[in-house]
């Protein structure tokens, strides 16, 4: 699958692959010439393929395939509009509403009448996510570098401020992803926790973040060369029972659930999947089940910023002895 413009730009790693090429070919010629040899430029050829871009970002490659064909597939769409502004200064706005979640990727403008003084912004429900940009004499496009998610009847605003005073007509192409619609299970519980795990299980872990929030927040298992995450929920004795991708419209927590491979280790991180900050903690709470009942083993609450795209490490389980032990380190999930 190649990727998509709007998600990686290799224009801007340019600078950097040439400078690293003209180093690796000065250090591996230099005062080496009379001695070249067809062996040499094997080994030369094969370190420069090592800092191509296939090789080099395949993980980014792999984050890429799994938004598109994991937790987000849907339909490529754009909506258009035609902005009609008068030659009297002031603001003029179109709104785009959607009957259902959209996941923004980008936007086109194209205009008649330029005028250097004018500006235009771009409002998700009063939160400006284009502030004042410049207009431009021929079509622009902007491409996002991630999604931005809208909620379904939340007002998306195009807002031309026309400081000039000149007349012109602007058109709008709003470009987006339209996700699938989520069908529940009518046999999931109401309010989903370790009390109704639906499976046998030893040991769960239980991850909850802030509500009113469309803040993403992804819990993370992995045991050896086993993960279970939104994209593979399960495996024999190993599932992740329930995953949501936002709070606004619920309060429920996310919960893996373990039953046997007692000579492995749980490995458990959470991630920030959309990067929308979060004011408060994220509580992760490790279960033990026994025979008289379910016991807390350990708690935490870990600050989660929205600055980088690594799942934090929060701890490591033996399944065996239920010894827990902190991690707390950065890891990138999708490798």
């Amino acid at each position: 699958m190649s990727l998509p413009k709007y998600i990686i730009n290799f224009d801007e790693l340019e600078d950097q692959l040439k400078k690293d090429l003209l180093q690796l070919i000065d250090d591996a010629m230099k005062g080496k010439y009379p001695q070249l040899n067809t062996g040499n430029l094997e080994s030369l050829l094969s370190q420069i393929e090592a800092l191509l871009p296939d090789e080099k970002y395949k993980g980014l490659k792999n984050k890429i395939e799994q938004f598109i064909l994991g937790k987000y597939t849907g339909t490529q769409k754009i909506k258009g509009a035609l902005l009609d502004v008068p030659a009297i200064v002031g603001d003029y706005k179109n709104e785009f509403i959607f009957d259902k979640d959209v996941y923004l990727s980008g936007i086109h403008l194209n205009q008649t009448g330029w005028k250097k003084e004018d500006r235009y912004s771009v409002e998700i429900n009063k939160n400006r996510i284009i502030d004042r940009a410049t207009t431009k004499e021929i079509g622009e496009h902007k491409y996002f570098n991630t999604y931005y998610k809208v909620n379904a009847n939340k007002p998306i605003s195009f807002i031309l401020h026309n400081l000039s005073g000149n007349s012109r007509q602007c058109t709008i192409d709003l470009e987006y992803l339209e996700g699938k619609e989520i069908l529940i299970d009518p046999k999931a519980p109401k309010n989903p926790d370790v009390n109704n795990i639906p499976n046998d299980w030893d040991i769960a872990v239980r991850m909850q973040w802030e509500k009113n929030t469309d803040a993403d927040i992804d819990l993370h298992g992995i045991m050896g060369d086993m993960h279970v995450f939104f994209g593979n929920d399960s495996y024999d004795g190993f599932y992740l029972n329930w995953d949501y991708t936002e709070h606004e419209t619920n309060g429920n927590p996310e919960i893996i659930s373990v039953k046997g491979h007692y000579d492995k280790k749980l490995e458990i991180y959470i991630h920030d999947f959309n990067s929308v900050l979060l004011k408060n903690s994220v509580n992760v709470k490790i279960y033990e089940k026994r025979s008289y009942g379910i016991v807390l083993l350990k708690e935490y609450n870990i600050k989660v910023d929205n600055s980088s795209s690594l799942g934090y490490g929060v701890c490591s389980i033996d399944l065996k002895t239920k010894e827990i032990t902190d991690m707390f380190n950065r890891k990138d999930l999708f490798e």
